[in-house]
């Protein structure tokens, strides 16, 4: 799940379509088209006859051309296209002389040669600086590799004609060279009215990309208006309300989505956005089965249900159903490439959590109590760097337990002793670090006063505890015992 979404894909191949001159006679394309289409044995000597009658007329014979292109015979295409630019060249207007270099550069993106179609297509801006053609499409093949530059083009187009739409293909330009924040500047100066479904949902996209989800939903909400089954505006919706934590809405977004938007292709996106609204609202069990979906999903990549299994664990802890979820979190662990000290406490906190939960039975708490302990000792022999970390950790396990506060204490006493040593001998301590010192000490005093009858270790301890907190009365009275 990396990148721009599916959604700015499929918008984008629309946006950049190459588009074609209209001037010509449009019927001569169209019937030309229909013999391409009717395979008929003769359909090269119709073609031909009507290319002869029209062998002098220039735009009939780029509708001849037209209608190869449509049909993706490029070659046949050229050929028509040749013979239209050697009746302009000898005599053609500058509108009929843009529209057929403009066919040209069409032809030439179709034989993928970019190159040549820009040259084509600066010819059809020399030629006829008033048609838009010449422009937006040089713009479109110039955007991928200097999509400011292409723009520039554009602005040029303003000055000529200040009618035409520049800032919308401005910033369909911009989105699909990933530059969201101008995009989204040049979407910002039309007005949602003059704009197509996919344009709301491109301009919706990039404000979401940007984290400006109010802003992408008010714009969401507007398509959703004009287009209730719009699959993008639905997405959108779901998107926006799930990251700003609305989740009932998010939720009815969901269910609009899956149930009531037209050709809506549900990706691995869809799901995990719907299953996060599940969390939200609480409907783990419903969330658990969101997730399973996304693993069934054909095609879907090995890494992807691997991340699931510990989104489905997540979900059973929140159940409290701690077999379950160490189940899954076991099948996360053990697809993990590389071990971590953060991935290898998973399965500590796992059981800390099952420790801590009020839902837990007192024998179960005991063995939890056990498991997690066993785990984080595992880990400070394996990171021994964390050791501090690890023994606070330890020290505080026991006070979930039903023990009496001095039970708590006796059992938590040897980690707050190791903790003490480690935090001793670290010679550049933060303030904080000091402050867990200083509580360590208060505890280890307690534990040999009350707990060992130790009064000479109490003693030691009370000592260091008064050079960090020198006015500590529980320290002063437990060094002035006995004397």
């Amino acid at each position: 799940m990396k990148t721009k979404h599916y959604i700015i894909g499929a918008m984008l191949l629309f946006a950049t379509a190459p588009a074609m001159a209209q001037t010509q006679p449009d019927e001569i394309m169209t019937k030309v088209s229909a013999i391409i289409k009717s395979k008929s044995p003769d359909a090269n000597d119709q073609i031909e006859d009507i290319a002869k009658e029209y062998k002098k007329d220039a735009m009939a014979t780029a509708g001849i051309a037209k209608a190869y292109l449509a049909a993706k015979d490029h070659d046949n295409a050229q050929l028509y296209a040749d013979k239209a630019l050697a009746l302009v060249t000898k005599k053609g207007t500058p509108e009929e002389k843009g529209n057929v270099y403009v066919l040209l550069g069409n032809i030439a993106v179709a034989k993928d040669d970019g190159g040549k179609a820009a040259e084509w297509f600066q010819q059809a801006i020399y030629a006829d600086p008033k048609s838009p053609d010449g422009y937006r499409r040089y713009a479109q093949i110039m955007s991928k590799t200097d999509p400011t530059g292409a723009v520039q083009t554009l602005e040029n187009l303003r000055a000529q004609r200040p009618d035409y739409p520049v800032d919308l293909i401005a910033a369909e330009i911009y989105s699909s060279s990933g530059k969201m924040k101008q995009a989204i500047e040049y979407y910002n100066k039309v007005k949602l009215d003059d704009m197509k479904d996919y344009q709301i949902s491109d301009f919706a996209t990039n404000l979401f990309l940007s984290q400006d989800y109010n802003k992408s939903l008010e714009v969401a909400n507007y398509g959703h208006q004009k287009w209730p089954r719009n699959a993008s505006m639905n997405r959108l919706i779901l998107f926006n309300e799930a990251s700003n934590k609305n989740y009932d809405a998010a939720l009815a977004a969901g269910d609009a989505l899956f149930n009531a938007s037209d050709s809506a292709k549900i990706t691995a996106f869809d799901y995990n956005y719907y299953a996060m609204a599940q969390k939200g609202a609480e409907k783990y069990e419903d969330a658990i089965k969101t997730y399973e979906k996304i693993q069934q999903l054909e095609g879907i990549d090995a890494g992807t249900v691997t991340e699931k299994n510990k989104d489905i664990s997540d979900c059973y802890k929140k159940l409290s159903n701690y077999a379950k979820a160490g189940e899954y979190l076991d099948k996360y662990l053990k697809a993990q490439s590389q071990q971590t000290f953060s991935l290898d406490e998973t399965l500590a906190t796992l059981y800390a959590d099952e420790l801590m939960d009020e839902k837990t039975t007192p024998e179960r708490k005991e063995e939890a109590y056990k498991m997690a302990d066993e785990a984080y000792a595992k880990l400070a022999e394996k990171y021994p760097t964390n050791a501090a970390y690890i023994a606070i950790k330890r020290s505080k396990l026991p006070f979930s337990l039903n023990l009496d506060d001095m039970g708590k204490l006796k059992m938590a006493a040897p980690h707050y002793i190791t903790l003490a040593g480690i935090l001793e001998a670290q010679q550049d301590r933060s303030a904080g670090e000091t402050k867990i010192l200083t509580n360590a000490y208060n505890a280890i005093c307690a534990y040999y006063v009350h707990i060992a009858d130790d009064l000479e270790s109490a003693k030691q301890y009370a000592n260091k505890l008064l050079q960090l907190d020198p006015e500590n009365a529980n320290a002063k009275a437990i060094v002035s015992l006995g004397e």
